[in-house]
């Protein structure tokens, strides 16, 4: 069998599937059983079709569960011990520890988790798995800028025992991204944790570390995204008229043209950059400065002469 397919198998299994014993109508004892749910309006995902090819045509796919308001639900499935154990037997080496757990239920012998020692081939095609199962790339309105877009990438997931281990795998692998939470959570719902990033070129890079081994939807959205954003003009930053990129001063004076002299320093330390003084205006305040001064000068001598007519009259 393929290890970078069983890999995609396993990443898409800690997104998407489950496993457990399940009490059978007509049986005394808890049976194992593990599944995979998967909406499309548009027949069987192919993403069960690759899981159930690349298990070697292990489990059955039935659906769909129709519901008014909703996309058609398909599965994956098996339900003998034999079957879940191969399963288990599969992916073992790749998968999480909250799945492990599950199989080690379902077949009541615990199991350990790998640990991811690389950014190795077989790795990201686990990503790619949970990406395929879990994640999402996707459009939103610019907050500021009317008219344009900006892209984001995201992988949630939940959990009660603190950030997820499987997102921590996956930020890991493709080296770049956040996770947040937690948000919400009560007694009935979990936590929710997200492996994100709104950045560009993160996405693009994160899709790139994916691609090979990444299903058809996820690619078709990833590069509607990525071709919109790069489709779109450079996004003007910040305001020109501001910052220490601006070439004017408040009052419209250009820097360029300010200085009369070649700057020589008076002291330690670097020469100001143009932007931090407007010399235009500097000249024009110590211009204004010394006139005060001369005025309140002039006013000074007038108010001593008029005092020394009035005592000569005297």
């Amino acid at each position: 069998m393929d290890r970078f397919e069983l890999a995609w198998a396993a990443g898409f299994f800690d997104g998407e599937g489950w496993a457990n014993a399940v009490a059978q109508e007509g049986r005394e004892t808890r049976q194992p059983h593990a599944r995979i749910n998967q909406a499309d309006p548009n027949g069987v995902p192919e993403v069960l079709l690759r899981f159930q090819r690349t298990v070697g045509g292990l489990g059955r796919i039935g659906g769909p569960y129709v519901k008014e308001g909703r996309d058609d639900l398909y599965w994956w499935e098996i339900s003998s011990r034999g079957d879940v154990e191969l399963l288990h037997h599969f992916l073992l080496p790749w998968l999480g520890e909250v799945k492990l757990r599950e199989f080690g239920l379902a077949l009541d012998r615990p199991s350990a988790a790998s640990r991811v020692t690389g950014a190795t081939d077989q790795w990201r095609a686990w990503a790619a798995g949970l990406y395929d199962g879990e994640g999402s790339t996707y459009l939103l309105d610019h907050r500021s800028h009317e008219g344009y877009r900006i892209g984001e990438a995201r992988v949630t997931q939940t959990s009660r025992d603190g950030r997820p281990e499987v997102l921590e795998r996956f930020e890991t692998v493709v080296g770049v991204g956040r996770i947040y939470g937690p948000y919400g959570g009560d007694e009935k719902n979990a936590p929710v944790y997200r492996w994100d990033t709104p950045v560009t070129r993160e996405i693009a890079a994160t899709i790139a570390i994916l691609w090979p081994w990444l299903g058809d939807i996820k690619r078709a959205q990833a590069k509607n995204v990525l071709d919109t954003l790069k489709a779109q003009p450079p996004l003007p930053r910040g305001r020109p008229d501001w910052g220490n990129r601006k070439t004017h001063c408040v009052n419209g004076h250009e820097y360029a043209t300010a200085r009369i002299r070649p700057y020589v320093s008076r002291g330690k330390g670097k020469p100001r950059r143009d932007s931090q003084q407007c010399l235009v205006c500097v000249r024009e305040w110590a211009r204004a400065r010394r006139k005060k001064k001369k005025s309140a000068a002039d006013d000074d001598r007038r108010s001593l002469s008029e005092m020394s007519a009035i005592y000569l009259l005297k």
